[in-house]
């Protein structure tokens, strides 16, 4: 595989701002909201100033709330679906938050991504609409999930194309957001490099909220969470994006997720046709 036909899915998870709820702090809807727009501010400028699209997995509460943001941030980037609120989910709410989504920003809406990346049932992704979903992060996170039993590439399950949060082969070291606020620089890059070559892609993801300044929060957020953030984080993501960019193409979510579905049955079909010939 030649260095043009790496590539880089960029995401951002677009949600209200409820993290210090999930630690015992307190923190308003209205600040959730406006924590949650002021961060997606940040993101967008950060994607046009590098020029690079990326996929934004938003709820549909925090969409509601700025519209028009999200509804401009449609005409060059992909809107996908992080449920109807980020502190609660039914099942209803995969179809729920599909068609407001749809609604607010004038486009089709086909990926899906659980909240703080819990199982999903991929029956009910699809017949919700949705050909894509990447809710796996096939690793272990203490105190969340353990998940190295499940593969770290993308597979077809019922009628879905799972699409999973990028970890090196092998060791299968974390490459979301919190590598790239926790790693020692050379590391990184080395794992990402690593990676995209022997994936020929990478899935990355971060938080809009993650580019703030929320020393506001710190007594109520683990040192993992505080480490890292606000203008640190946004130097080096807008350096290290740079630096994939020399030897990989980003491209968004569901142009990825057709190509696989695709490559993917024909997969299926020529093994069918094996099993047939040599049964």
């Amino acid at each position: 595989m030649t260095d043009t036909e790496h590539r880089v899915l960029l995401s951002f998870d677009v949600e209200e701002f409820d993290l210090p709820l999930e630690f015992g702090g307190s923190i308003s809807e209205k600040d959730q909201l406006a924590i949650g727009r002021q961060g997606l501010e940040e993101a967008l400028a950060l994607l046009d100033e590098l020029s690079i699209p990326a996929t934004l997995f938003s709820t549909a509460h925090i969409a509601d709330h700025a519209a028009e943001l999200v509804r401009n941030a449609s005409r060059h980037h992909e809107i996908a679906s992080h449920g109807v609120f980020h502190s609660q989910f039914k099942p209803e709410d995969f179809a729920t938050s599909r068609n407001l989504l749809q609604a607010i920003s004038e486009t089709e809406v086909r990926g899906f991504r659980m909240a703080r990346l819990q199982p999903v049932d991929s029956k009910q992704v699809h017949e919700a609409g949705y050909e894509y979903d990447s809710s796996e992060n096939p690793i272990r996170l203490p105190g969340r999930y353990d998940n190295r039993h499940l593969p770290r590439v993308p597979r077809l399950e019922n009628g879905v194309v799972r699409i999973p949060i990028s970890t090196t082969p092998k060791l299968r070291m974390p490459l979301f957001w919190l590598a790239f606020r926790h790693l020692p620089r050379p590391l990184l890059r080395l794992c990402l490099k690593r990676t995209v070559r022997h994936d020929g892609h990478l899935v990355l993801f971060f938080h809009p909220w993650e580019l703030l300044d929320l020393r506001q929060y710190r007594n109520v957020m683990p040192t993992v969470v505080r480490h890292g953030g606000g203008k640190s984080l946004r130097k080096r993501l807008k350096e290290e994006l740079s630096r994939l960019s020399q030897y990989a193409s980003f491209t968004l979510m569901r142009p990825f997720a057709e190509a696989e579905a695709k490559r993917l049955r024909a997969e299926e079909a020529t093994n069918a046709a094996h099993i047939d010939t040599t049964g």
